[in-house]
């Protein structure tokens, strides 16, 4: 009786394994990649010197995909097996701020995404406040460090002084 009942605990296991595997196999068989291609960015608001990563998932498999900034090609990136790939765009350090369209195409796959470059300006305005200059600090450290010297001996002198008056 134990033995019938590990039996159909077994077969059940087994048919929900083979259940379980079954979309994945005829998933793999549809080609692998997903039927609604994907462009993106990891991040829409960038300052000036960033490198930015473009992701672009559903693509042609092991097909060349162009990719342009602002209507300009700036690169070519090869897509994998299932056509994914990920292409670094380097954001020039001189550039103004204003947006960036980003367009991947495959020849069949035209995707486009936008990022915002923003450029942060100083606000600062007239001069720092002069507070010395570095011959006067020297001095006063040079000076400082006497005192100190000399304090010390003082003290020193006036100790052994008062432990004389205290023998005799």
């Amino acid at each position: 009786m134990r033995n019938a009942r590990f039996l159909r605990m077994l077969a059940i296991t087994l048919v929900a394994v083979v259940a379980c595997l079954i979309p994945a196999s005829v998933a793999g068989a549809a080609g692998g990649y997903p039927d609604t291609p994907t462009l993106v960015i990891d991040q829409t608001v960038v300052p000036p010197c960033t490198t930015l990563m473009l992701t672009g998932t559903g693509f042609l498999p092991n097909t060349l995909v162009t990719i342009s900034a602002n209507g300009k090609v700036v690169g070519t990136v090869m897509s994998d097996a299932k056509g994914s790939f990920t292409f670094p765009y380097p954001v020039p350090c001189d550039a103004v701020a204003g947006q960036i369209i980003f367009h991947a195409t495959d020849g069949t796959n035209d995707l486009e995404v936008d990022a915002q470059v923003i450029v942060q300006t100083s606000t600062t305005t007239g001069t720092l406040p002069r507070t010395g200059s570095s011959d006067t600090t020297l001095r006063l450290v040079q000076g400082s460090v006497l005192l100190i010297t000399m304090g010390g001996l003082l003290v020193l002198a006036t100790r052994r002084r008062t432990r004389r008056d205290q023998l005799s």
